[in-house]
């Protein structure tokens, strides 16, 4: 069995970049190398061994069961570079930290199969946003910002088929990627609806007779109706954006 390679400063930030917050990590030799880590937001207590089982990290201390359970895989994962972070995992953790929806980025508890209408107005209001950045829509977080995670990652091509479908006007569609995303050891979807020189996006006819075609986009942290075009000054910040980048894109 070949030897596992043990990063353990790269174990250290995927854990960080989830969520955790080391408070400790000891080095220690007994029977062999390995290293302990305590946190001072979870009482997960991690043993890592230096040794040629991959999968033979422990997870102690006072959590739940589902903690130790899911923590131990993305333990052992990361211990044999298995896992890789998203990049956009520790801005995702530190938008939910921040406890307060903003102008780019929502929160939902779960994905509403029933309602594809609310999915489609929160991809248009996201796709839309007057700050312009690349907008979140973060699947797996409750109204009091406890997060609860996702059963497991939505896959990508239900997006991707469902966006395909909706007739948008001039079919200039939103552009959005499903990212995998860990919030400690939960999983969260997060929905990336990308900024464009195309905006704003609109529909070209009405979606199930409760999304229309009209202009929309968030403000502050709240969506525009669904039965209400976005202010005018919204609407014109908007526009001006698209022709700026248009403009540039002929010179």
């Amino acid at each position: 069995m070949s030897k596992v390679t043990i990063d353990i400063n790269g174990v250290k930030n995927g854990l960080e970049n989830i969520g955790y917050i080391v408070s400790d990590l000891e080095e220690r030799e007994n029977n062999g190398k390995n290293w302990q880590f305590k946190f001072s937001n979870s009482g997960a207590s991690v043993t890592v061994y230096d040794t040629n089982n991959k999968y033979n990290s422990v997870v102690n201390g006072k959590c739940e069961t589902d903690e130790k359970e899911k923590l131990k895989v993305i333990i052992d994962k990361l211990k044999c570079k298995e896992l890789e972070i998203d990049p956009l995992n520790k801005e995702i953790v530190a938008l939910i930290n921040s406890k307060h929806e903003g102008a780019y980025y929502d929160f939902k508890k779960e994905w509403n199969k029933d309602k594809k209408e609310d999915l489609l107005h929160d991809i248009l209001c996201l796709s839309n946003n007057v700050e312009r950045k690349d907008a979140y829509l973060i699947v797996g977080v409750q109204d009091d910002y406890n997060v609860v995670g996702v059963d497991d990652w939505k896959k990508s091509n239900e997006i991707y088929d469902f966006i395909s479908n909706v007739k948008f006007a001039g079919d200039n569609r939103p552009d959005v990627e499903l990212k995998q995303i860990y919030y400690m050891f939960h999983k969260v979807d997060v929905l990336v609806c990308k900024k464009s020189d195309k905006c704003p996006f609109f529909l070209k006819e009405p979606y199930n007779n409760k999304v229309f075609p009209y202009i929309y986009t968030r403000t502050g942290d709240k969506n525009t109706p669904k039965n209400q075009n976005a202010n005018y000054a919204d609407i014109m910040r908007l526009w001006k954006y698209n022709i700026e980048l248009s403009m540039k894109g002929t010179n």
